[in-house]
């Protein structure tokens, strides 16, 4: 487990910070931008960064050759 500031100076203790992003039990300051079955696409919850997304699988991943072919297509389109 490890603490994340946001940078609205809250906290939070998580395993995986993009789990409760996902899903919603979190949201980061920005909110959701999109959304898909198999993505998620978010302002970075710790450090805001003007103009950069965070575009996060929903399911754990190590590389993007892990990709199904049905999301291989959601992420390129």
């Amino acid at each position: 487990m490890r603490t994340i500031l946001f940078s609205n100076g809250d906290t939070v203790t998580v395993k995986c910070l993009s789990c409760p992003l996902t899903s919603g039990i979190i949201q980061s300051n920005g909110g959701v931008i999109t959304e898909t079955e198999y993505f998620h696409a978010h302002q970075d919850a710790a450090y805001p960064i003007e103009g950069l997304i965070i575009l996060a699988s929903k399911r754990h991943i190590k590389s993007m050759d892990e990709l199904s072919d049905i999301e291989k297509v959601d992420y390129i389109n």
